[in-house]
């Protein structure tokens, strides 16, 4: 419960850090980077590190590239707070105790015992106050830099609704996605070999190669630039429109050439498409994990999945199989079963099967970040999807991607135009 906590209190994606070893000579207390007229000092870099390193995200890299990015991001942090400060914005002590008590309700549980279960995460509670405090800030922040004159026309919609729809039917697109990192000031030499990476990737998962096999090759071979996920069943209005313009004329299991993005090169595999004017809003399902969390290889865990289903699949009780060997402890006891849960309650893989397998069907094994799964969907509500609903969804996803890059491109101009000095063992950063 308290990781989930957790992740919702980080200011920016989490990272944790494998950190080189800071220079014997440096003090603890010693100014790392000079942010405009702010200071970082190791300290708070020691202390960034051992916040993430309790969150412990799933498929966590390391060595000195993500060193690097922490040390970006408390750059960015800095910027953010001075920002914040220069237009006003606060957060007092009444404001941030209601925002802690929010929490902990939302966590089902008071603030002296969400204080009690940090304590016993190795968490100071003054620390984690203040944390809070700058994720108001931040958030106030950047709603205050995106909604000015941010609006969405009516033809915007309606464009971005007949891409999606000749129709009133929804069309759900899964897709894994790699991006081979580039930074922004990347040489031609840097682009070249990102875009050869790229190539690369694109052809063996056309010659069959799973894209979580492809990114064990990448890091395998030191490429800590390239990272990926399944993206889940997204509509086109969902997506990016550089990858919608080539989901459209897509078939399954087609992958794209590289992608050319300011964030560097994707690619994308079709996994599956399903349209229909009439799509679940809620499903009860159950399912199997064979966990990776504990030491087991990924080809350890799928094995015993793939056999799991052919013992289903060959008339196997799906609840008993469940209860015996699945390691979900929340639903092992209950046969698998998750219970109801709409969109959005699910990591993306998950949320795909489960929100695009026909009623009574056991999925093809697929992995999450806990491990590997069967699911079989029990029931379903459906949802009509009337016109007037269609727009209102288009028109707030339209507003979020348009205040998600308006604060990408405030936030980059910012650094752009910031000075920042880094000394010490910072220096190995840039």
């Amino acid at each position: 419960m308290i990781k989930t906590l957790l992740k919702a209190l980080l200011i920016a994606p989490a990272m944790l850090m494998h950190v080189t070893a800071l220079s014997q000579e440096t003090p603890i207390d010693s100014i790392v980077a000079i942010v405009n007229d702010d200071i970082i000092l190791a300290s708070d870099f020691v202390a960034e590190r051992a916040q993430l390193m309790r969150q412990n995200p799933p498929d966590l890299p390391g060595g000195a590239e993500l060193d690097r990015a922490v040390m970006e991001r408390l750059i960015i942090q800095s910027l953010q707070l001075a920002s914040a400060s220069q237009r006003g914005i606060r957060i007092d002590d009444n404001s941030l105790q209601r925002a802690i008590e929010d929490m902990a309700r939302n966590n089902n549980m008071s603030v002296t015992q969400m204080r009690e279960t940090l304590s016993q995460e190795g968490i100071n509670f003054l620390e984690f106050r203040e944390n809070v405090r700058k994720e108001l800030i931040i958030s106030t922040l950047s709603r205050r830099v995106v909604e000015t004159n941010l609006s969405v026309s009516d033809a915007e919609v309606e464009e971005l609704l007949s891409v999606e729809t000749g129709t009133t039917s929804t069309s759900r697109y899964e897709l894994d996605h790699i991006l081979v990192q580039v930074p922004q000031q990347a040489d031609a030499d840097l682009l070249a070999n990102a875009r050869e990476i790229a190539i690369e990737i694109a052809s063996a998962a056309r010659d069959g190669t799973p894209f979580n096999r492809l990114l064990d090759i990448q890091r395998s071979k030191g490429n800590r630039n390239v990272e990926g996920s399944n993206l889940g069943a997204r509509t086109l209005t969902d997506m990016p429109p550089l990858f919608a313009n080539e989901v459209q004329g897509m078939q399954i299991d087609d992958v794209t050439e590289p992608l050319r993005s300011a964030a560097g090169f994707h690619v994308l595999k079709l996994l599956r498409k399903v349209a229909t004017s009439r799509e679940p809003s809620r499903v009860r399902a159950r399912h199997i994990l064979a966990s990776t969390r504990k030491g087991r290889s990924s080809d350890e865990a799928r094995a015993t999945i793939i056999d799991a289903r052919n013992r289903i699949i060959e008339g196997r009780d799906f609840a008993v199989l469940a209860t015996q060997i699945s390691e979900d402890p929340s639903t092992a006891g209950k046969g698998g079963d998750l219970g109801w849960f709409g969109r959005g309650e699910m990591v993306a893989p998950f949320e795909a099967r489960a929100f695009t397998l026909d009623v009574n069907t056991v999925s093809e094994p697929f992995e999450t970040q806990f491990g590997w799964h069967i699911i079989e969907v029990l029931e379903q509500e459906i949802t009509e999807a009337p016109r007037e609903a269609m727009k209102s969804k288009a028109r707030e996803q339209l507003r979020r991607k348009k205040a998600e890059e308006r604060f990408q491109n405030w936030l980059t101009e910012l650094r752009e135009n910031a000075y920042v000095e880094l000394r010490g063992f910072a220096k190995n950063f840039q």
